[in-house]
């Protein structure tokens, strides 16, 4: 299938013909350039590695919840200790993962996927 980008807003759009008007920014439809076969492939890749740190981010936050949890507990030192190691070392992963999804926006390829205009 054909990808179309907006050169206004960046929004992306699959179909054999691009939108008449871009739906985020409203530009007219010759605002739209064809994206080749490769660029196109690549703004779905970088739309499913968005999609997987996503996941992979709440779930990291609902370890770091239980990790809590287990420490109000306070069952023992030993279990304690551990539910505080969890809980920093998936903070740690968790930051680093905000972090690229916020200069991957930025800086990156995903500049051109657009929040609102993922290509599916």
């Amino acid at each position: 299938m054909k990808m179309w980008r907006c050169e206004v807003c960046g929004y992306l759009h699959e179909g054999e013909e691009p939108p008449d008007f871009c739906p985020k920014c409203g530009a007219p439809k010759e605002k739209f350039e064809l994206l080749d076969d490769e660029e196109a492939q690549l703004m779905r890749d970088a739309a499913l590695t968005k999609q997987k740190y996503a996941g992979i981010y709440a779930r990291l936050e609902e370890i770091i919840r239980l990790a809590r949890e287990g420490i109000d507990l306070d069952l023992d030192e030993g279990c304690t200790a551990i539910f505080k190691q969890t809980r920093d070392d998936v903070a740690g992963l968790s930051k680093k993962i905000k972090t690229a999804l916020s200069g991957h926006a930025h800086e990156c390829i995903w500049v051109k996927v657009a929040s609102d205009g993922e290509a599916p």
